[in-house]
């Protein structure tokens, strides 16, 4: 499978349509929902809550993938394709850190600003229990907020 394809089997996400974030629920309520769902089923003693586990598992496996396959694209030099999947993951509300990292990298390296401090700010409520002193002194710096 070409880079192409491989990009678009890690953008695809089929989830529930919600009109609110470019038709689509962002992936990390989904993956909230479903945990919700699964601790509901625990609770009611289902005897097989596989598929629950199952999905909670796909929707994290996809958020995952495109930070690994950013990394891999960045390392070849394929900046903007890197960029679509970081940016994949901050439209859906990753909990993990690592793209709203990179890209606060790439978007300062580059001198903009505005993009830098969007995600900053995306960082600093999304990724909030994944962040590191550092990225979160980092976010700060962005968004020009005294430290106190």
């Amino acid at each position: 499978m070409g880079i192409l394809g491989q990009l678009f089997r890690v953008l695809s996400v089929a989830g529930q349509r919600d009109a609110r974030v470019g038709g689509r629920r962002p992936l990390q309520l989904q993956i909230n929902d479903a945990r919700r769902e699964l601790e509901q089923a625990l609770w009611d003693g289902q005897p097989d809550p596989a598929p629950i586990r199952a999905r909670i598992e796909e929707m994290t496996r996809t958020l995952v993938e495109r930070d690994l396959q950013g990394e891999v694209l960045e390392t070849r030099e394929q900046i903007d394709a890197a960029i679509a999947l970081y940016e994949a993951n901050v439209t859906d509300m990753s909990e993990s850190s690592y793209a709203y990292e990179r890209l606060l990298v790439i978007y300062t390296g580059q001198g903009a600003k505005r993009e830098a401090q969007r995600i900053a700010r995306a960082c600093l409520i999304h990724a909030a229990d994944d962040l590191s002193d550092e990225l979160r002194e980092s976010c700060l710096q962005v968004l020009q907020i005294p430290r106190g």
